[in-house]
C-alpha cells in the first residue's frame, strides 16, 4: 500500500497521445479543446491527498505534463494562475510531430528563474 503522501503525475493532451503513459503509472487526463484543458487542469491543481482532512493542504499531484499543443493554446493570465505555488509543476512535452520549441523555452525560463541564471547558455 502506498504511503498517503504519496504524489502523483498526470497528463494532459488528446486521447491518442496520452494514454500509452497510463502504462507507466501516469494518470492520463485527455482533452479536446482548451477549454476542457484549462478547467481540466484547475481540477486537477486543486485535488488534494486527503481532501477529508482540512489540515493536509497537499496537492495529490506533484506534476502535471501537458503535450506542447495544448498548453500553446492557453492564455497567459490561466498560465500564470495554474504555475502558482511549487506544486504542481506543470512540465510541456512535445507531441507525436515533434518539439516546437515551446517546451524547451519554458523549462529554460523555470530553471532561470530557480538559478537565476540561463545554466544553458552558449
Amino acid at each position: 500500500m502506498a504511503d498517503k503522501n504519496t504524489y502523483k503525475l498526470a497528463i494532459v493532451g488528446a486521447k491518442e497521445e496520452i494514454l500509452g503513459f497510463q502504462a507507466v503509472g501516469v494518470r492520463a487526463f485527455p482533452v479536446a479543446n482548451k477549454e476542457e484543458a484549462i478547467n481540466t487542469l484547475f481540477e486537477i491543481k486543486k485535488t488534494r491527498q486527503n481532501p477529508e482532512d482540512d489540515s493536509s493542504n497537499l496537492p495529490l499531484y506533484a506534476v502535471i505534463f501537458v503535450m506542447e499543443d495544448v498548453i500553446k493554446q492557453i492564455d497567459q493570465e490561466n498560465l500564470k494562475k495554474l504555475s502558482e505555488g511549487a506544486l504542481p509543476a506543470i512540465i510541456p512535452l512535445p507531441g507525436h510531430k515533434g518539439s516546437t520549441g515551446y517546451g524547451e523555452v519554458k523549462i529554460r525560463r523555470i530553471i532561470e528563474k530557480a538559478v537565476g541564471s540561463d545554466i544553458f547558455a552558449d
